[in-house]
């Protein structure tokens, strides 16, 4: 049986050799024809359906935002940062990725080197895991860091409409207001990142500036909340995006994150951990060249 089978599910599947994990790799491109053009291509030629690679060091951890036990400390962060930047989402991505705290980020590579190291740096006692997932990228609109910055301020944990949150910015973001001249315009806008997330693939610019995110080829899952209802049909036009409810403190990690069609887990059994670690000095990959100070 191969090792990656050709199919449209979930596949977790166990490897040995680091050969198993270029194959594996190759045929999943193969099969979905990546990277090529992407839905949001129509918009920006520039988004690609591309891979994606997420390292752990235990395969039994499930992928989940940092935010789950910490979101005093993610408040605190996107308020300071809204209090003393215009709006940009990458460098909003940047100034909490100095932090490493609690966020509703969830890290990712192009790179599979990058992921590989992660997978195997730490708790040589366990298993790794190395995760596959191909996604098309959604261009990061300036005012989406604003509008993360406004709802880690609200202090209440209650429920709120997307009306009332498009409210609130309006009055505290004159650039938002140029922008979106009816609150209706700006709470479709909302809608359509607040209810799945987004895959931010930082500009060349934003990698100069951040060493750090340069050498990691580090991108990032924005994840969205949870909505009172389902956003279904109506709900998502815009007469009706306004009156969606939401919990603003809530973090949604997508279906395609826990055993989506296009997600593959590769189990990387602890005795090849050193033999990567290896692999990887060889070609540079180390502690100190992906954590520079």
């Amino acid at each position: 049986m191969p090792l990656y089978e050709k199919k449209y599910e979930y596949q977790e599947i166990r490897v040995n050799t680091n050969e198993d994990i270029n194959k594996i790799i190759a045929d999943y491109n193969s099969f979905y024809n990546l990277p090529r053009p992407g839905i949001s291509a129509i918009d920006d030629p520039s988004v690609y359906l591309q891979t994606f690679f997420r390292g752990q060091s235990d395969e039994s951890w499930k992928i989940r935002a940092s935010i789950e036990g910490a979101k005093e400390q993610e408040n605190e962060i996107l308020a300071d940062f809204g209090s003393m930047h215009d709006g940009n989402s990458f460098d909003l991505i940047a100034y909490v990725q100095h932090y490493r705290t609690g966020t509703r980020f969830i890290d990712f590579t192009t790179d599979k080197d990058v992921a590989l190291y992660f997978a195997c740096s730490e708790n040589m006692d366990k298993d790794g895991a190395l995760f596959m997932w191909c996604y098309s990228p959604h261009k990061a609109e300036w005012y989406t860091a604003s509008v993360l910055a406004e709802v880690a301020q609200i202090n209440s944990d209650s429920k709120m409409s997307v009306q009332e949150l498009s409210e609130m910015i309006l009055r505290k973001n004159p650039k938002i207001k140029e922008a979106f001249k009816e609150t209706i315009e700006l709470n479709t806008a909302i809608v359509s990142f607040l209810d799945h997330g987004f895959m931010a693939v930082p500009p060349e610019t934003a990698k100069e500036s951040n060493l750090r995110l340069k050498r990691q080829s580090g991108c990032f899952y924005v994840c969205g909340v949870e909505f009172e209802h389902p956003l279904e049909g109506m709900a998502r036009i815009s007469s009706h995006a306004g009156y969606n409810m939401f919990y603003p403190h809530s973090v949604q990690i997508p279906k395609g994150l826990r055993n989506g069609n296009a997600l593959v887990k590769m189990v990387i059994c602890k005795e090849l951990k050193e033999e990567i670690l290896e692999y990887l000095e060889k070609k540079g990959i180390t502690k100190e060249y992906l954590l520079p100070d």
